[in-house]
Order: C-alpha cells, then sequence, then structure tokens
C-alpha cells in the first residue's frame, strides 16, 4: 500500500514545478505589459495574428472603401495605411493605435472583400462595355464597308449608264451624219449633173454661134438663126434656174425630214443655246438623265411639259419647241427673251398653258394660237407686242384666262372673244385699245375678272358688264365711261 503512494509523489512535484513556472510566467509577462506601450502592445497583439500580405492587402483595401486610405493595395502597411487605420478608429470610438486587432481585422477584411468585390464587378461591367463598344465598332465599320460597296456599285452603275448613253448618242450622231452625207452625196450628183448638163448647153451654144457665124453672109438666115439662138438660150437659163430652185426645195425638204426624225430629246438639245442665249444656264446633255434636265417634265420617252421661269433665258423662241407634239405646259416667263412668238405653237394641240410674260418679245400675237384647241392659260402680258388682238384667239373653247396687259396692242376688243364661254379672267389694261367694249363680252357668263383701264375706250359699258364697273373705269379726260343706255 505504501508503494503506490510513493509513486505518486514524483508526479506531485512535476505539476507543482509546472504551476510554479506558469505563474512566474504570467508574472514576469504582466510586469513587462506593465512596461509597454499602447501602441507596443498593439504591435505585439498584431504580430501575434501573423498576417500575410494578401491579408493586408484586404485590409488596404478595405481602409479604401472606407475612405481613409488612397494609396496602392500592396500588402504592406506603410505610415499613411497606419493614420487612415488610425482615422477609422477614431470614427468607430476605438483606440487610435494604428495597429489591428482581430475586431478590427474582420471588418477591414469584410469591407475589403466587398470593396475588392465591387472592384471584379466594376471591371467585369468594363469589359463588357468594351465588348459592347468593340461590337458597335465592328458593327460600324461593316455598316461603312456595306456603304462604301453600294456607293462604289451606284457610282459604276452610272458610269455604265452614261457610257450607254454616250454609245447611243454617237451611234445616233453617226447614223444622222451618215444620213447627211448621203444626201449631200445625192446633191452633188445632182449638182454635178446641172454642171454636165450645162456645160453641154454651153458647147452646143457655142457650135450654134460657129455655124451663124458661117452662115452670117446670108442675112435672113442669120436672123432667123439668131432669133433660134436667142429662144434657145431663154429656154436655157429658164431650165436651169428651174434645177436650181428644184435644188433648194430638194435641200429644205431633206433638212425638214432630217428633223422630223428628231427624239424630243434632240430637239431640246438643238433647242438649248438658241433658247439659254448667253445669259441662260441649262443643263441638258446627253450624259445626264432628262429626268434632272431643268425644268422637264416627261411622261415616258415624251416631253410634256417645260417650266422655266425665271431661269434668265436670254435667247429667242426656237421653232423646234412646235415639234414637242406631246407638250402640255410651256412656261418660259420671267425671262430676257426676244424675238417674235413662233407662229408654228399653234400645232400644239394637246398645249394646256403657255406663259410667256415678262419678256422682252415684241411682233405680232400670231392667229395661229387660236388653234390651241385644248388651251386654259394664255399668258404674254409685259412684252412690247405690236399689233391687234387676232380675232381667231375666240376659238380658244377651253381658254379660261387671257392675260395682255401692258403690251402695245392697238386697235378694238374683238367681238370674237365673246365665244369664250369658259373664260374666267380677261386683263387688257394697260394698252392702246380703241373703240367701244363689245356687246358680245357680255356672254361670258363664267367670267370674274376683267381689267380694261389705261387704254383709249369709248362709247359705253355693256350693262351686263356693270358688275366689273370698279374694275374698268378706263379713263378719257377724266371721264368715266357711262353705262350703256344712260348716255
Amino acid at each position: 500500500m505504501r508503494r503506490p503512494r510513493a509513486g505518486r509523489r514524483p508526479l506531485f512535484y512535476a505539476a507543482g514545478v509546472t504551476m510554479i513556472v506558469a505563474v512566474a510566467t504570467v508574472m514576469v509577462f504582466m510586469a513587462r505589459n506593465r512596461t509597454l506601450t499602447p501602441e507596443q502592445r498593439a504591435a505585439a497583439q498584431e504580430a501575434r495574428l501573423g498576417l500575410g500580405t494578401d491579408v493586408v492587402a484586404l485590409v488596404e483595401l478595405g481602409l479604401s472603401a472606407e475612405g481613409r486610405y488612397s494609396g496602392d493595395a500592396d500588402g504592406v502597411l506603410e505610415p499613411e495605411a497606419r493614420q487612415g487605420l488610425r482615422e477609422w478608429q477614431t470614427d468607430r470610438g476605438i483606440e487610435a493605435t494604428g495597429y489591428l486587432d482581430r475586431t478590427s481585422l474582420s471588418e477591414l477584411l469584410a469591407a475589403g472583400r466587398e470593396a475588392e468585390r465591387q472592384a471584379e464587378e466594376a471591371r467585369r461591367l468594363d469589359e463588357l462595355e468594351a465588348e459592347a463598344q468593340r461590337l458597335a465598332e465592328e458593327r460600324r465599320l461593316a455598316r461603312e464597308e456595306r456603304l462604301a460597296e453600294q456607293a462604289r456599285l451606284d457610282a459604276a452603275r452610272r458610269e455604265e449608264e452614261r457610257q450607254l448613253a454616250e454609245e447611243a448618242r454617237l451611234a445616233e450622231e453617226a447614223r444622222l451624219a451618215e444620213e447627211a452625207r448621203l444626201e449631200m452625196e445625192r446633191i452633188a450628183e445632182q449638182a454635178r449633173l446641172a454642171e454636165e448638163a450645162r456645160l453641154a448647153e454651153r458647147e452646143r451654144l457655142a457650135e450654134e454661134a460657129r455655124l451663124a457665124e458661117q452662115e452670117r453672109l446670108a442675112e435672113e438666115a442669120r436672123q432667123a438663126e439668131q432669133e433660134r439662138l436667142d429662144e434657145a438660150r431663154r429656154t436655157a437659163a429658164e431650165r436651169l434656174g428651174n434645177r436650181e430652185q428644184r435644188q433648194a426645195e430638194t435641200m429644205e425638204a431633206a433638212r425638214r425630214r432630217a428633223e422630223e426624225r428628231l427624239t424630243d430629246d434632240q430637239l431640246l438639245l438643238a433647242s438649248r443655246s438658241d433658247l439659254a442665249g448667253t445669259t441662260g444656264d441649262l443643263n441638258w446633255r446627253l450624259a445626264l438623265d432628262r429626268r434632272s434636265w431643268t425644268g422637264v417634265r416627261s411622261r415616258g420617252d415624251d416631253v410634256v411639259g417645260l417650266d422655266l421661269n425665271g431661269r434668265s433665258l436670254g435667247g429667242v423662241i426656237p421653232m423646234r419647241l412646235a415639234r414637242l407634239t406631246e407638250l402640255e405646259l410651256l412656261n418660259l416667263g420671267g425671262n430676257r427673251l426676244s424675238g417674235a412668238i413662233p407662229a408654228g405653237l399653234g400645232s400644239l394641240a394637246k398645249l394646256q398653258a403657255l406663259f410667256l410674260e415678262d419678256n422682252q418679245l415684241s411682233g405680232q400675237i400670231p392667229a395661229e394660237l387660236g388653234a390651241l384647241s385644248s388651251l386654259e392659260d394664255l399668258h404674254l402680258y409685259n412684252n412690247p407686242l405690236t399689233g391687234i388682238i387676232p380675232p381667231e384667239l375666240g376659238n380658244l373653247a377651253s381658254l379660261k384666262r387671257l392675260r395682255l396687259s401692258r403690251t402695245q396692242i392697238a386697235g378694238r376688243i374683238p367681238p370674237e372673244l365673246g365665244r369664250l364661254r369658259q373664260l374666267e379672267l380677261l386683263a387688257l389694261s394697260g394698252n392702246q385699245l380703241s373703240g367701244q367694249i363689245p356687246a358680245e363680252l357680255a356672254n361670258l357668263t363664267n367670267l370674274r375678272r376683267l381689267t380694261l383701264r389705261d387704254n383709249r375706250l369709248s362709247g359705253c359699258i355693256p350693262k351686263p358688264l356693270m358688275r366689273f364697273e370698279s374694275g374698268i373705269n378706263p379713263q378719257l379726260g377724266g371721264v368715266r365711261l357711262p353705262e350703256c343706255g344712260r348716255q
């Protein structure tokens, strides 16, 4: 029984020694701690945490997220980071040592991980935005390449169309040149034959003269021969004159036939320089599509309208325009055109409007305009025209507006104008018209406006026209014309 008790004695001894060492260690530690500053104790506490650079980098990210550190998260708590840590501790009521404990470490690690997560999210968003921008740039470049390719194709198509048009123009010019060459060769052949005939005739006359010289001793025979020769000369002269006239007529007919074969495009091109003069600018060229020609309106291959108002045209009205058989509108107003109004315009059976106002046209109003059965507007005002109002204008059954003001036309107002039952406007003011106002104008039941002032009219105003009296008021020495039947 005593042996076991004796065996436990060394164990008690060892335990006591261990306790004494522990107590001594604690006492030494406590004595040492009483000699350390709070910063030193905090530094020792931080050292015991065994922080790695990756953990410290997270702490720096946490301080940056809290707005207390602006440096790099390099895993080293340099003085700037320590100062930020002190400010962070102060904000939370913690002793501002500038060193980490477990609690502050946990909070800052959580803040650092959140900042790291947000940074990762921002990086991912930046990558997505960069990818979106890259895709957008690729789409933009692809669209620009597609537009450039389309522009190249359009340019190639236009060039091909231009080449085709140029080839067609050259072919047409070559055809016309060949026809003209053949016609000239035929005329030259006729001239050659005429010259041969003339030379033959001259030789014959010379032979007759020689024979007459040989027979001059016989007076009667000589006189008879002389008479015969004189008659032969007259006959030859008449025959030669008839041949020259026939040649001229043949050439004129050939010219007319060649012009009749011209298309509307060729007629316009042939008329361009005459119409534009030295001041107008018309872009009529075969190289351009006719739809882009200035003022030209088309329907299929036919020209149906020429609207060239105010284009500074300084030429004349070409006769060739009368060959545009489908023309419905001819507006040449507001230009500087001079010369006469071509009578050939009266052949434009489909013309509905003819505007030639505000130009420098002279001469008389062609009576042929009375054949324009489809015409609704005829405006010739502000031109130095002369002569009279053609009675043939009374045949314009479709006419609605007739404006002849401020010209120099004279004579009487034709009673035939009373047949224009569709007429709504009749403007004849500012002329040299004389005589009485025709009673036939009372038949114009659709008339809405009538101006006759500043003329030399006499007599009285037909009663049905008194509704226009305030607009008429032609002055004769300051005396107003009275109403018919009230003189």
